[in-house]
């Protein structure tokens, strides 16, 4: 049998336990998800979307952004790369890849077609206005291929407590 004690006149306030402010650091806020399940070309040598994209609106400007894509690059002859820009409230795009500002995952003339690719990197976007994520890519030379054969291509974003 359960037993309940009442302290005081009554219950009082219940507070939310689960509220984002009560989270411990560490704790995942909010998942969002995008798929892409057609097939992307380009002859590009520099970053253009590939039409993976997502928005999500951090609830503390302290909290970060974990960013996971998982996608297939196929390129014949040359290196293809592939990197995720973030945009929010009118500021121009910023290349999460802050070492080099290239990519933050590359291909060099796969023999298979569709080589499983990966992107993981944590985002600190210091704002609750909402930021759009997307996956670009880009090639050396020739023609390069992102989600190749339509398997599908996802772009996660979670937001984590801090």
């Amino acid at each position: 049998m359960a037993l309940t004690k009442v302290i005081g006149s009554g219950i009082g306030t219940v507070t939310n336990q689960f509220a984002d402010a009560n989270m411990s650091a560490g704790s995942v806020i909010q998942v969002i998800e995008a798929r892409l399940l057609s097939q992307f070309s380009t002859t590009s040598t520099s970053m253009v979307e590939t039409g993976l994209r997502l928005s999500i609106t951090p609830t503390d400007n302290n909290n970060k952004i974990l960013l996971l894509s998982t996608f297939s690059l196929y390129h014949s002859t040359a290196f293809m790369y592939a990197t995720i820009f973030r945009n929010h409230s009118g500021i121009s795009d910023t290349n999460l890849e802050t070492q080099s500002g290239q990519a933050l995952c590359q291909l060099h003339a796969a023999g298979a077609q569709g080589s499983p690719s990966c992107i993981s990197i944590f985002d600190s976007p210091a704002t609750t206005n909402e930021v759009t994520y997307n996956v670009r890519v880009r090639v050396q030379s020739g023609t390069g291929y992102f989600n190749i054969n339509t398997s599908p291509a996802f772009l996660h974003a979670m937001e984590v407590q801090v």
